[in-house]
Order: structure tokens, then C-alpha cells, then sequence
């Protein structure tokens, strides 16, 4: 048994252990019309649907990639951002995270900077607007 295999039965197990948990929850008043069972079991039913697709056979195994300096880079890219959310604020750190990352996919400068704004702004207005989650405003705040 592979990996990958090995890692979608234990997912698969873990969801099913989640969602006999999750129908245990109960509260004593009805402050949300679905109740408490619904998001723990939906993450878990989707976290079972990806331990069923690791079990389906693909193709060649891993494959080392050619920018060997690439994953270094990114956890780097990534802590630099952690760093930098709350004094740059959401939109310049998030847009930064995203022009990195692109960068180090093979990106061209132009393309990366467009989809370094471009998801900024959407997750600022999925996390701002419609979940309404209060995000560091950094620079842009002041």
C-alpha cells in the first residue's frame, strides 16, 4: 500500500469518526436554524471525499520538480507574510504572498502582479464583505 493510499483510508477514518461526533452536539437553544451538527460534518465529508479520491490509482508516482530551490523559497515567501500581515495590512501582504508564489510557479513578472491584486481584492471582499471577519488594515488603515 502507498502513501498516498495509506493517508486517504486514515482520512476516511477521521471523517467518519468527526461526523459520530459531530451528531452528539446539541444546544440547549436554537440560535442557528441548521444547529451545530452541520459545518463539522460537511468539513468531514468533504475531508472523507479527499481521503476517497487519494484511493483511486493515478498516474506515475512523485516526481522531483525542477526548481529545487522552490519549496525553501515558498515556506520563506509564506513566513514573510505571516510577518508582514498586520503591519502591511491584508490587501499589500496577501497581494505580496500571491506574487511570490506565482513567481515561483514560473509566472512572468506581469501575469504574477495581476493575480497578486486580483486575489488580494477577492479575499479581501469574500473575508471583509461577505463573511464580515475583521482583517488587519496596515498601511491602508492609517
Amino acid at each position: 500500500m502507498t502513501a498516498g493510499r495509506a493517508l486517504g483510508l486514515a482520512l476516511m477514518v477521521l471523517a467518519a469518526l468527526a461526523i459520530w461526533s459531530a451528531q452528539s452536539l446539541e444546544v440547549p437553544f436554537a440560535a442557528d436554524p441548521l444547529g451545530p451538527r452541520a459545518f463539522p460534518s460537511t468539513v468531514a465529508l468533504l475531508m472523507g471525499l479527499c481521503g476517497a479520491l487519494l484511493l483511486v490509482p493515478r498516474g506515475p508516482a512523485f516526481e522531483v520538480p525542477e526548481r529545487k530551490a522552490a519549496p525553501p523559497l515558498l515556506v520563506l515567501v509564506m513566513a514573510g507574510y505571516a510577518l508582514l500581515l498586520v503591519p502591511l495590512g491584508f490587501l499589500a501582504a496577501t497581494a505580496l504572498l500571491a506574487i511570490g508564489v506565482a513567481l515561483l510557479f514560473g509566472a512572468r513578472p506581469l501575469a504574477a502582479i495581476g493575480t497578486g491584486l486580483i486575489t488580494s481584492a477577492v479575499l479581501w471582499a469574500l473575508f471583509d464583505r461577505v463573511l464580515d471577519l475583521p482583517l488587519p488594515k496596515g498601511l491602508l488603515g492609517a
